[in-house]
């Protein structure tokens, strides 16, 4: 017992007067670091719109170091399994920055609303936030998502109408220019949708697009308004032809599968079985310039509350 008390003491001894090694081998680093933050999707057509926002974050911010993170820990794996591609979840994608010396960390979310998926980052962020000495961060700010206030809910029902006038055929992913009477021709935009309180954004975004675009029409997969508010939206237009468009990041499993797909549950399905005549606009938000700059918008208030 005398003889372990010895040693744990002479390493104490050491401790003391060798140097830290991580104060020697991990300087910070002061540029900033933008962790992107989206549920993930394991489509590689529908990864577009991951690399559309990292285009426009590297040129709003060229002085960022910027890294994407996945939540859903179903697609990091299928993606590692099928594709050998390791993508980070939140928190190791934060762990990553600190051992790399970032201290000035923005982690942007890119979730349409702040539901389940935000306040869950959210509490990432406020526990890393409670690190201090030389493993903690020197400012460590959360961006908000999409729809926050309601000057996102205009910006984003203005970024939107640019879609309007335009469909995709089959699997081809890039736009073709098809001009829309709103007299002839309806929109409907589908959500995802959750249980989540936060889902009442979808209905303040409806009545929004609703305002602002004649003939627009939104509901969700998985909340209201739902499949059957839509439809009766269009009943009560007149209208015959309907273009479909996802209101989701990226144009993944519910926008090929739940709105556009051959299946009979499919939205495009259904409302075909009803007598309208549907095309498609196959492309995410995230693909879209107008939205990723409500983001970089909230990316720069969140820089602005660096100490």
């Amino acid at each position: 017992m005398i003889r372990m008390l010895s040693v744990f003491a002479a390493v104490i001894a050491v401790a003391l007067v060798v140097p830290s090694f991580g104060a020697m081998d991990r300087p910070a680093k002061e540029n900033p670091a933008i962790l992107l933050v989206v549920f993930g999707t394991s489509y590689p057509e529908a990864q577009a719109a991951y690399k559309n926002v990292e285009r426009v974050y590297q040129e709003q911010f060229p002085d960022a170091e910027i890294r994407i993170a996945f939540t859903s820990d179903y697609i990091r794996r299928k993606l590692l399994e099928r594709d050998n591609i390791s993508i980070d979840n939140p928190l190791t994608g934060l762990a990553h920055l600190n051992d790399e010396g970032y201290v000035n960390v923005v982690v942007q979310s890119l979730h349409v609303i702040p539901g389940e998926e935000f306040h869950d980052l959210a509490n990432i962020v406020k526990s890393a936030k409670g690190i201090h000495g030389k493993f903690g961060f020197k400012n460590l700010v959360l961006g908000t998502p999409l729809l926050m206030d309601l000057e996102d809910y205009h910006n984003a029902s203005s970024a939107l109408a640019g879609q309007f006038d335009q469909n995709t055929t089959g699997n081809e992913r890039t736009p073709q220019s098809s001009p829309r009477d709103p007299e002839q021709m309806a929109v409907v935009l589908m959500g995802h949708g959750t249980e989540h309180p936060a889902n009442s954004a979808y209905s303040q975004m409806a009545g929004i697009l609703a305002k602002d675009h004649k003939n627009v029409f939104l509901g969700t997969v998985e909340g209201y308004p739902g499949y059957d508010d839509v439809l009766a939206g269009l009943k009560t237009s007149g209208v015959r032809k309907v273009r479909l468009m996802p209101l989701m990041i990226v144009a993944g499993d519910h926008a090929l599968n739940d709105l556009a797909g051959s299946e009979s549950e499919s939205w495009k399905s259904m409302l075909e079985t009803e007598g309208f005549e549907t095309d498609v606009n196959l492309k995410g938000m995230g693909e879209n310039d107008g939205i990723v700059e409500i983001f970089v918008k909230h990316t720069r208030e969140a820089f602005s509350k660096f100490e």
